[in-house]
């Protein structure tokens, strides 16, 4: 009876160490995040609990954005519609690659 209950114990510490060593591993981003290329200017504004403002072609929309692996998704709605963006993620050092476009922070 003794060791079911240890047992128990130990699988739920187990799985919650695993639940926060994941939700830790996380990647998170904040400040604005700029590309420009030619006539184009496009930014990513990353704020807490996951919020981003998108900038893009004179129109700013406000969303939600989640990072998995190589991928990031940013959910927004605009003129009423809800749309998910899925595309290709990188991170190095100050600027991040969406879609394989480079993104610098700035200051």
């Amino acid at each position: 009876m003794k060791k079911r209950l240890l047992k128990r114990v130990a699988a739920v510490v187990l799985a919650v160490a695993a639940v926060f060593t994941l939700v830790s591993c996380a990647v998170k981003l904040n400040g604005t995040y700029e590309q420009t290329d030619g006539f184009i200017k496009q930014t990513f504004t990353f704020m807490e609990d996951n919020k981003v403002k998108v900038s893009a072609f004179g129109v700013d929309v406000t969303g939600e954005y989640m990072i998995e692996k190589d991928e990031i998704t940013i959910t927004y709605s605009l003129f009423g519609l809800s749309y998910d963006m899925v595309k290709s993620f990188e991170k190095d050092g100050n600027s991040i690659y969406i879609d394989g476009v480079e993104f610098v922070k700035q200051k």
